[in-house]
């Protein structure tokens, strides 16, 4: 970011530049106003409809580097310039840092941002942000627009807490030149195919190593932390909200992370250690994008492979209560608007903007995603892009979307998470997937620090 164009503080005008960015507030004064955000949300009347929404609406942006904010800004900026002579305008704001942390600091100070984006669901959020149900229910918008996957973590009871706007989902990288040479057919693009087991996966791995210079598999299980996505490749997750339960160490949770254990240290059919940046041409290159992997999973590429590819179905091998591909996990990406705002009639227009079918696409394309949350909406649009930019097809990043669970089966829901998973975590990384400590102390550990930490 050299130039005013891709440095959001000095392209955008801020609202006293945030204040200034050094707002700090007392204990006290934050308990007075989130307590007051709080009362107000569950008392909250169903708004009247407005002749006209005039105003201007201050939008944080949870992209704070080029090119995705550039992309957004540019997006904020049409807005403006079609909505100019109604009178209703956006101020879209880098916060320059996690846009939750500055919401939170202006909320409290007095002087909200009236809309964010942020992308591990509500529960972080819930002391002031407030419930647009009233404005769903006002204008009677149907909630089953959105993927059904996509919409669930964001309900609570008769509360809709934030509205989707993009989808990260995870299928799989192939690498078809690999495949070729190795005289094997590329895996199913469909997620219900279900030949495509782990078992095979596995099997399939095998046959694309070759020593230490070329790897079936690249180490890339999910867009989120391996050791909570993992089991869901056998229909099994690290958490049971329905029944409030912590679900790390049960036998399918544990059979689902020795998978992944036996795959990296004694199979050793993806690259460890020194190895990976032997395979790389240049540093930090995607491991998918060297070449000398068969398959990872992923949720985008930042650039198009030099060897014929494919995007598959990811594998899964199904169980009596799952018996559905949930393999890996989508992350939803939602808008949500402070319950401080005195903006919120405008706030939602920006909302309803949004979920347009053709200004939705962009939004997802501008957070980096190839899915949209809307089931009638233009996944197409992304998928073209995608299409054109990668020259793969890549609906199955959709079809997975329907299927696959929210990070960790809802995981951002239990109340103290960060706590938790700071703890377990790096003993993931550093002892559990190296094999240091056996799987079964891992889970126990995990199961006991999360039921200590955390509540739903």
């Amino acid at each position: 970011m050299n130039t005013d164009r891709t440095n959001p503080a000095a392209h955008a005008v801020t609202r006293r530049r945030l204040i200034r960015g050094s707002i700090t507030a007392s204990a006290g004064l934050s308990g007075v106003l989130l307590a007051a955000c709080g009362g107000e949300r569950q008392g909250s009347p169903a708004p009247g409809r407005p002749s006209a929404v005039q105003g201007k609406v201050l939008v944080l942006s949870y992209q704070t580097s080029s090119p995705r904010w550039d992309m957004q800004l540019k997006l904020y900026e049409e807005f403006n310039e079609k909505h100019r002579g109604q009178g209703l305008q956006v101020e879209f704001v880098n916060p320059g840092q996690a846009v939750m942390e500055k919401a939170r600091t202006l909320h409290v100070a007095g002087t909200p941002a009236d809309m964010f984006e942020w992308p591990r669901l509500w529960r972080e959020l819930e002391d002031f942000i407030v419930d647009p149900t009233p404005y769903f229910k006002r204008d009677k918008l149907d909630l089953n627009n959105w993927i059904p996957t996509a919409m669930e973590r964001l309900r609570q009871g008769d509360k809709v807490w934030g509205l989707p706007v993009s989808i990260s989902a995870d299928a799989m990288a192939v690498n078809l030149d690999l495949f070729a040479a190795a005289g094997l057919q590329p895996p199913p693009q469909d997620p219900d195919d279900r030949s495509w087991t782990m078992d095979k996966f596995l099997d399939v791995a095998r046959k694309l190593t070759r020593g230490t210079e070329q790897f079936g598999f690249g180490g890339g299980i999910a867009g989120f932390s391996a050791w909570l996505i993992g089991p869901n490749y056998f229909g099994y997750g690290p958490v049971d909200l329905r029944n409030r339960k912590i679900t790390m160490n049960t036998p399918g949770f544990r059979q689902g992370l020795q998978y992944w254990v036996d795959m990296r240290n004694r199979h050793h059919l993806q690259p460890v250690g020194d190895e990976v940046n032997r395979l790389r041409a240049v540093p930090n290159q995607h491991i998918f994008l060297t070449g000398k992997v068969g398959m990872t999973t992923i949720f985008n590429l930042a650039e198009r492979p030099t060897f014929r590819w494919a995007v598959a179905a990811l594998p899964y091998t199904p169980n009596a209560q799952e018996p559905r591909n949930v393999s890996a996990r989508i992350s939803v990406h939602a808008l949500f608007i402070d319950g401080a705002s005195k903006n919120r009639d405008q706030a939602w227009e920006v909302f309803k903007y949004w979920m347009q079918p053709e200004n939705n696409a962009r939004y997802v394309l501008s957070d980096g995603h190839v899915v949209s949350p809307l089931l009638k909406g233009r996944s197409d649009l992304a998928e073209r892009d995608f299409r054109d930019r990668m020259g793969v097809d890549p609906k199955v990043f959709f079809l997975q979307a329907q299927r696959s669970r929210e990070n960790g089966w809802g995981y951002f829901l239990l109340k103290d998470w960060a706590k938790a998973y700071a703890e377990i975590n790096p003993l993931w990384n550093t002892e559990g997937l190296p094999g240091q400590i056996s799987v079964g102390e891992f889970a126990s550990r995990a199961q006991e620090t999360h039921e200590r930490l955390t509540s739903f």
